[in-house]
């Protein structure tokens, strides 16, 4: 008789902690939902709010702004480096002339 009572208060102390058990998971769960839910409501103000767009727009006009100006800049770097190699090959072209003209001086 005493084995059965044993085990019958272990049974309930068992179905007592999964009692519990329930009950918290469903607490954990609809705190969760409330939590995420007033997460989703948080960010979506924050969407919304005009302050935050205009940011957004501003930014998006600055990263304009500076690709045009990268793009002008780059192109100008182009003709520079252009013009530097141009230079670079006449003077390299006139160089090349006064040495012929030294050999043959030197030749005859």
């Amino acid at each position: 008789m005493r084995p059965i009572i044993l085990i019958a208060a272990a049974g309930l102390a068992a179905l007592s902690l999964a009692a519990c058990s329930d009950k918290h998971a469903t607490e954990i769960k609809e705190g969760a939902k409330a939590a995420g839910s007033d997460v989703k409501q948080a960010a979506t103000a924050i969407a919304n709010d005009p302050d935050v767009k205009e940011a957004g727009t501003a930014l998006k006009e600055s990263t304009k702004e500076a690709a045009g100006q990268m793009k002008d800049a780059a192109g100008q770097a182009v003709d520079k480096a252009q013009e530097a190699g141009a230079k670079a090959g006449q003077e390299t072209r006139e160089a090349s002339r006064d040495v012929k003209k030294e050999v043959h001086k030197a030749t005859e």
